[in-house]
């Protein structure tokens, strides 16, 4: 068991590492990775290597290809589009069946977090920005029982987000802030449709956002 434990940790520490890289901006879309050297570079046998890559794989940062090597994948408008319809879609599943379970606390921590943000957005101080969104989000998707769910969420804001890393447009943010208060609103309200309606059908519309989307993803 022990050894179990030490394999998969070794497994994901790779993973990490990767994620890492691609974050960096060393593993560029496009490119390939070189199995033997990445062991090498880390100094280990190519089998934790693999099952991080399979990892990799499963969430949609890279594809492997038999006897090719392994190609770190691209993200294309569509792939942005899908990703928007997913997040939207699930987030406003998650919120309408745990309205009910939406408490003062919960309130007073997505406030706390959203002028947070706006505080760091007008400052020009974008370093924790991405990881405070997804404080946000999380604070009312862990309310739900539904794990399933919630673990789809995560991969896809990552590769959304996180590959690499963007520079992130003051104005965008500032009126994701107006959109987080707005929703917070709702809840104030117990209102999980119209909660629900400002998640699938403004904060994570594609259409809705796309005047932003396509200069953050700089394509036309």
């Amino acid at each position: 068991m022990v050894g179990t434990l030490e394999y998969s940790s070794l497994s994901e520490h790779v993973y990490l590492h990767l994620r890492r890289e691609m974050n960096n901006g060393n593993l560029t879309p496009g490119s390939t990775i070189n199995i033997g050297k990445i062991a090498e570079e880390l100094g280990i046998s190519k089998t934790p290597l693999r099952d991080a890559l399979i990892h990799l794989e499963c969430e949609g940062f890279v594809t492997i290809l038999p006897r090719r090597g392994v190609l770190v994948n691209k993200l294309s408008i569509d792939d942005v589009r899908k990703a928007y319809d997913a997040i939207g879609l699930i987030e406003a599943f998650i919120i309408r069946e745990s309205i009910d379970k939406i408490t003062s606390s919960h309130i007073e921590r997505l406030e706390e977090i959203n002028q947070r943000m706006n505080n760091e957005i007008l400052s020009g101080d974008f370093t924790n920005l991405f990881e405070s969104n997804l404080e946000f989000h999380n604070t009312y998707l862990e309310i739900s029982d539904n794990d399933m769910l919630k673990k789809l969420i995560l991969p896809i804001k990552h590769r959304l987000y996180d590959f690499p890393r963007h520079n992130f447009i003051p104005e965008w943010e500032l009126r994701n802030g107006e959109e987080h208060a707005q929703f917070i609103e709702c809840l104030k309200k117990k209102d999980g449709k119209a909660a629900a309606h400002i998640l699938q059908d403004v904060h994570w519309s594609f259409d809705f956002q796309k005047e932003f989307i396509y200069p953050f993803y700089k394509v036309s």
